[in-house]
């Protein structure tokens, strides 16, 4: 063959090879012969690249259906019309929207439906249905169980369906519907094997449709097995620690049926009981194989210790500070400096400067150094350190509220806080500085300078006052804390309609006070709390020895208790109590130092401050001791709204030698509340059960914030 035309030949077939997959070869044309190649043009022609798809609105017939209306059928399908309006419509997108328009009927119950599909234009699809009967969940027949009883297994079994269809009453027979079946024994399976029955064999679910296909019952067979448990557990290697210290650590698994996650969970206690200690570098190897029991079920386990030595803090490398000052976080943890290496303090020294909001990414990494010493590697991203915040809001008692504010969380560079804050209400106007220095001279105390001023109007009288407060508190505990504080506020009233004027009080005077109270606060939230408690006392002294016009003693306490019911409710208790006595001859005390009852964080079923004894012209007067007694059960209604049902009972009595439970006023009603990230928006509507002549049926109470 002649040379140049095979090589021509093997160009051609290469040529209509690329051509075919949409590929071009540029070829120099240094390598082509003088004058061309024989047999091919000299140019070739250009591809033609298909032209995209035009968008379009897909119009879709759907045919057949009785159960739901063509719109919530279009709606169950919308991910699919979007696509195929996006690329076009073909038989693909017209399988995959008659394939998932049967999914959400078989989800609904209808387990024999057919969905075919049949494009009747550019843009046009005819989806026919047949429905077939609805079936609902018949009888659950449990055979070959005796570690769990039928009923169990059978909500084990339902438990997702129940879950798709959370408003169906429990006497409502459930829809059929084969994939939460499915899902269901797997919750089975999975919670033998969570109890040790590591052998069981669960067969899949027998499903039986009678009564024309519309009651499905489900037969599941079980083989339980064996129950494994923890049998001998072995400590080898090097302990350092007693027997009995080691099996205290790991006991919280042990004493459980036998598992190999629980087997895991053992060792990274004993891991994390070593570097508590501080063997940073402590390894766990664990042995155990239900497979070599030692009879009746019992696995021996071993656990091989190899704690390493023991490492101290060395120091701090630190990356990514601009405005921040590295010696604050070295202060932070200066304390951890050559002690014995332990996660826990550095957990917490963690959260600790999360809490400042001063760092938008905070991470802390430890670092090994020769002679076993850890160096902590913090690298951050700070925050933007000063604010401006504008408000807007509306409560009942309050009425119209708008706030200004500005902060700035790192004041001269220090890490301590400075706060004002504007406010305006229908009531009056507001405005206060507030300092915080929550390591006063790099203790563990925390100092805080509080200057304020205010003029409000409250029923009967209208008030300007203006004071300043230093508080010095300290955590005794992680969950305690005790402060002191010093008061000194100057008050006056005006545009006084009480009467007789006597009931007012001083009406111009300065009050001068010290303070001791304590809070230990074991909430899981502070701001909307569903588990946990609170309990806080408060006791303030005035007395003419700090230059103080008004004189007496005064004491509160407060008790709430949060507890979850189920998975989405909670039950809420409250008791709150306080009284006061004056001690320098004036009689009664001030009206502005005195307790009142009522509103949207005490008796609901009364207004606020309407609760307790009023002078002539029916203005409130308030008294010397007071209780509030609240219940509260919260469930859920969709998402972040909830539904709550209350009790509250209160007084208001008019000497503190009456404190107590006499004299009790009731409110009972119902809320709404949604969740925000400041806490919960509140309306409530209380009704008095016992109203006396001349008091409302009860009232109406919008707010932010929990109730108590």
């Amino acid at each position: 063959m002649d040379p140049l035309r095979g090589y021509v030949r093997t160009v051609q077939v290469g040529l209509n090879l690329l051509l075919a997959a949409g590929l071009t070869v540029p070829i120099p044309a240094q390598d082509l012969p003088t004058g061309g190649l024989p047999g091919l043009p000299d140019q070739l022609p250009l591809l033609e690249v298909p032209e995209p798809k035009p968008r379009g609105q897909l119009a879709i017939t759907v045919t057949g259906h009785q159960a739901f209306s063509t719109q919530r059928l279009h709606e169950a399908i919308v991910h699919q019309i979007a696509a195929i309006e996006e690329s076009g419509l073909d038989e693909a997108g017209a399988h995959d929207a008659a394939f998932f328009l049967a999914s959400f009927y078989r989800k609904q119950g209808y387990a024999e439906v057919d969905v075919s599909a049949r494009i009747t234009g550019a843009w046009s699809l005819l989806l026919s249905v047949q429905e077939g009967p609805r079936a609902t969940i018949g009888r659950v027949n449990i055979v070959g169980n005796s570690a769990y009883n039928s009923l169990t297994l059978s909500r084990y079994i339902q438990e997702p369906t129940r879950k798709r269809f959370p408003k169906l009453k429990a006497s409502t027979p459930l829809p059929f519907i084969q994939t939460d079946i499915q899902v269901g024994v797997d919750l089975v399976e999975r919670a033998y094997a969570a109890d040790g029955f590591l052998d069981a064999v669960i067969t899949p679910a027998e499903i039986d449709l009678r009564d024309a296909g519309t009651v499905a019952d489900i037969t599941l067979k079980i083989s339980e097995g064996p129950q494994y448990r923890f049998g001998a557990v072995r400590f080898s290697g090097t302990p350092l620690y007693s027997r009995e210290v080691l099996l205290r650590a790991v006991a919280e698994e042990v004493t459980k049926p036998f598992t190999d996650g629980r087997l895991a969970a053992a060792q990274r206690k004993l891991e994390d009981f070593y570097k508590l200690r501080g063997h940073f570098s402590a390894r766990v190897e664990v042995a155990g194989d239900k497979n070599h029991t030692s009879g009746r079920g019992r696995v021996p386990v071993s656990f091989q210790l190899v704690p390493g030595p023991v490492f101290h803090f060395d120091g701090l490398s630190l990356h990514g500070l601009e405005h921040v000052k590295p010696e604050f976080l070295r202060n932070r943890f200066r304390k951890l400096s050559g002690e014995v290496y332990s996660p826990e303090p550095i957990d917490k020294k963690f959260r600790e400067l999360v809490q400042t909001g001063l760092f938008r990414n905070l991470r802390i990494s430890p670092k090994v150094l020769p002679e076993n010493r850890i160096r902590l590697a913090i690298d951050v991203e700070e925050a933007r350190a000063k604010e401006f915040g504008i408000g807007l809001g509306f409560a009942t008692f309050e009425g119209a509220l708008a706030s200004l504010s500005y902060s700035d969380r790192n004041l001269f560079q220090s890490g301590r806080p400075l706060t004002i804050n504007t406010e305006y209400t229908s009531r009056g106007y507001k405005g206060d500085i507030l300092y915080s220095d929550p390591w006063l001279f790099e203790t563990d105390y925390k100092l805080q300078l509080h200057a304020y001023g205010l003029t409000r109007e409250l029923p009967g009288y209208s008030k300007f006052e203006y004071g300043f407060q230093p508080s010095l508190a300290r955590h005794i505990t992680e969950h305690w804390e005790v402060s002191g504080f010093f008061l000194a506020k100057q008050v006056s009233l005006t545009e006084a309609k009480i009467a007789p004027r006597t009931l007012l009080g001083p009406s111009d005077y300065l009050a001068n006070s010290i303070g001791l109270s304590q809070t230990f606060d074991r909430r899981n939230n502070i701001v909307n709390p569903t588990r946990g408690f609170l309990f806080t006392t408060t006791v303030d002294f005035a007395s003419g020895m700090f230059g103080s016009d008004a004189e007496f003693v005064r004491g509160t306490c407060r008790f709430a208790y949060y507890v979850q019911v189920t998975k989405g409710s909670v039950l809420s208790l409250g008791v709150r109590g306080g009284a006061i006595s004056t001690t320098g001859g004036i009689n009664p005390p001030p009206i502005e130092e005195r307790f009142f009852n009522g509103g949207a964080t005490s008796v609901r079923s009364f207004a606020e401050r309407k609760l307790g004894p009023r002078d002539r012209n029916g203005y409130p007067i308030g008294g010397n001791a007071f209780t509030v007694f609240n219940a509260e059960y919260t469930i859920p209604i969709q998402a972040d709204l909830k539904g709550a049902f209350f009790v509250d009972a209160g007084n208001i009595q008019p000497r503190a030698s009456d404190f107590g439970s006499s004299g009790m006023r009731y409110g009972v009603g119902v809320g709404l509340r949604y969740n925000l990230p400041i806490g919960p928006l509140r309306v409530d509507c209380g009704l008095n059960p016992s109203r006396a002549p001349g008091e409302s049926l009860g009232a109406f109470h919008f707010s932010i914030g929990a109730a108590f």
